[in-house]
């Protein structure tokens, strides 16, 4: 059971890592086609996911090295805050940008190829994060549920910059930094409640009854 857990949360790692790639190099090559600083912008934020992704498989491979499989529960938990605090940080970034935008407000251009790959990559995300947060709480892994709800928080970005696009299409208003501020104030949020668990009403499972931490303790 130890083994095939195991075996599930790098499979979920590198799941992780190669869904974000692709989808920054698809929307780097359609954002400067279509001259998209959004699409770009989400590009950078799929690269940046890709951290996570070599997180949790790093963090696994170590709780599994005969030296360190003891600190399992310790080395899932630091991996997650890691992730909560990626989380954070891109929802300061967000805020800080959309501040800038609103107080000096630049020109977008938005085109129906941007629009596509806007819900290919909302597609794509939503089933990943889905997939994650459900594999999380099936084998009881912070480390994924974390990842899940880092993806989930991405996928609302590009949703905010879909229907910014739209609006900006049919009615030439851009209202993009206002909804991505009220979003960057909700994903800053659910970071600190992956460092501090009882914030939240809902959340996750504790580390200290996962499965392999009761092996090791009995």
């Amino acid at each position: 059971m130890k083994n095939s857990r195991s075996k599930t949360i790098q499979k979920s790692g590198y799941l992780f890592i190669l869904t974000n790639f692709l989808l920054a190099i698809f929307n780097i090559i359609v954002g400067l086609l279509s001259n998209s600083l959004a699409i770009a912008s989400d590009a950078i934020h799929s690269l940046t996911d890709s951290i996570s992704g070599f997180l949790i498989i790093i963090s696994e491979k170590l709780s599994n090295h005969h030296r360190f499989s003891e600190y399992r529960a310790k080395i899932e938990r630091i991996t997650t805050i890691i992730i909560a605090l990626i989380i954070i940080l891109v929802g300061v970034e967000i805020v800080i940008l959309s501040i800038k935008n609103i107080i000096l407000p630049e020109e977008v251009d938005y085109s129906i190829p941007a629009i596509i790959i806007l819900i290919i990559s909302i597609i794509a995300k939503y089933t990943l994060a889905t997939y994650l947060k459900k594999t999380g709480k099936s084998i009881k892994s912070n480390v994924l549920a974390a990842s899940g709800a880092e993806t989930m928080n991405d996928t609302w970005i590009s949703i905010t910059v879909l229907i910014s696009a739209i609006v900006y299409l049919i009615w030439h208003i851009n209202i993009e930094s206002y909804i991505s501020l009220i979003i960057a104030i909700v994903i800053i949020k659910v970071g600190l409640e992956f460092i501090f668990p009882h914030l939240s009403k809902h959340h996750h499972h504790h580390l200290e009854n996962s499965p392999d931490h009761s092996i090791h303790h009995q």
